[in-house]
């Protein structure tokens, strides 16, 4: 896991469509994609669902967020 991918990973929760997502953040949809599709293989659970044209965060997700925001709180300090 990357700071690059919690950093991914929390605008996309925040966000909720790759697309959006991906423009802020300055990289391509598919570079997200990918991205997120590892971090999801390296921690072994799904952290988002789609849902239409966006996605919304699973149980994992959300659980992993709180942790994500405080480490990057933490991080910024």
């Amino acid at each position: 896991m990357t700071l690059e991918q919690i950093y991914y990973f929390k605008k996309l929760a925040e966000l909720q469509h790759y697309s959006t997502a991906a423009a802020e953040l300055y990289i391509s949809q598919p570079s997200l994609s990918y991205s997120i599709k590892n971090l999801e293989k390296e921690l072994g659970s799904p952290l988002f669902q789609r849902n239409g044209r966006n996605v919304v965060l699973t149980k994992y997700g959300k659980e992993f967020y709180k942790y994500v925001v405080e480490v990057l709180e933490k991080l910024e300090d």
